[in-house]
């Protein structure tokens, strides 16, 4: 009863805190903003052992023997410090002009999309809550390929939803719910636009069943479903914090799509490719992905009983 006590302490203080650092953080100068975020991001770890270990417990699931238990230690505060620093950015936002967003970033492997584009299919993006994913999503919008459509969705928080979505919106993006979502995204992409989704998230009952760092997490498989129906390009892109507090956004060569006919079967080694690919990005840069979210949850009917989170 305790514990509950203080977690519903812990999200009332976290609303709180993230409504008024939308109200101010504009007014923080750039000076002391990035002190001020790593230090708000250490302050967070220290104070709450229980996301705390949910962000060490992945990390021994992603890694294992491979680091130590210093090194993990390590990447979970750079975590905490760059997710803080990425709160910041976005909150900020908009205060910001376009020229200024744009200046937050600067993009890697263009050719690929601007290719992609000139096929006139639109494109599917790729991405994971990796970096500043929110801000990034923002220079896309603004670059010449907006809209950007991401599918969204809700928070808990009937306040908290509508502070994302004017914040998402300004940058540029067009939100699409995530009801109905694939028939929409179907309509934009036949309209040669951009397709954003986020694929490193835990699916639960509605996901394919594929590995991440050695272990089966429930993946969604609207990136992969989009792909086989439209024959729309799929390019991944993650950016990248520099030590200046920009992003580099990596723009990677489109995949090659597996299509043999069986569609399921086609989904989940779509599914797996992109996901292997997220992998990947992670295990450049660990302290760039949200490990606080419960990624391997869900199990697969012939493991249920036996979760990580039980």
């Amino acid at each position: 009863m305790r514990e509950l006590r203080w977690r519903q302490i812990q999200q009332f203080v976290g609303r709180i805190m993230l409504l008024f650092l939308a109200r101010y953080a504009h007014l923080i100068p750039r000076a002391i903003l990035y002190p001020l975020a790593r230090a708000l991001g250490s302050s967070v770890m220290a104070i709450s052992p229980r996301h705390r270990r949910i962000v060490m417990s992945n990390l021994r699931l992603a890694f294992g023997a491979e680091k130590s238990e210093a090194e993990l230690r390590v990447i979970a505060r750079r975590f905490y410090q760059n997710f803080a620093k990425g709160l910041f950015e976005f909150l900020r936002m908009p205060a910001m002009t376009r020229e200024e967003i744009k200046a937050t970033a600067r993009l890697e492997g263009e050719e690929h999309l601007q290719q992609a584009m000139a096929a006139g299919r639109g494109a599917i993006l790729i991405s994971a809550h990796y970096g500043n994913w929110e801000t990034a999503a923002a220079y896309f919008a603004i670059s010449g390929y907006g809209p950007l459509n991401a599918i969204a969705r809700s928070q808990r928080d009937q306040e908290v939803t509508e502070l994302l979505t004017s914040v998402r919106t300004y940058g540029g993006l067009r939100l699409v719910p995530r009801e109905g979502a694939i028939r929409e995204c179907t309509d934009r992409l036949a309209h040669n636009e951009l397709v954003g989704i986020m694929i490193d998230q835990n699916a639960g009952d509605h996901g394919v069943f594929v590995e991440f760092f050695g272990k089966l997490a429930s993946t969604a498989a609207g990136a992969a479903v989009l792909a086989i129906r439209t024959e729309s390009p799929v390019i991944a892109a993650f950016c990248v914090r520099q030590p200046d507090e920009t992003q580099k956004c990596i723009i990677l060569p489109p995949l090659r799509i597996q299509r043999t006919g069986d569609v399921e079967s086609d989904v989940v080694a779509n599914t797996a490719v992109f996901t292997r690919i997220v992998e990947q990005a992670v295990r450049e840069h660990p302290d760039h992905w949200f490990w606080l979210h419960r990624r391997w949850k869900a199990r697969p009917p012939w493991e249920r009983g036996k979760s990580e989170w039980d």
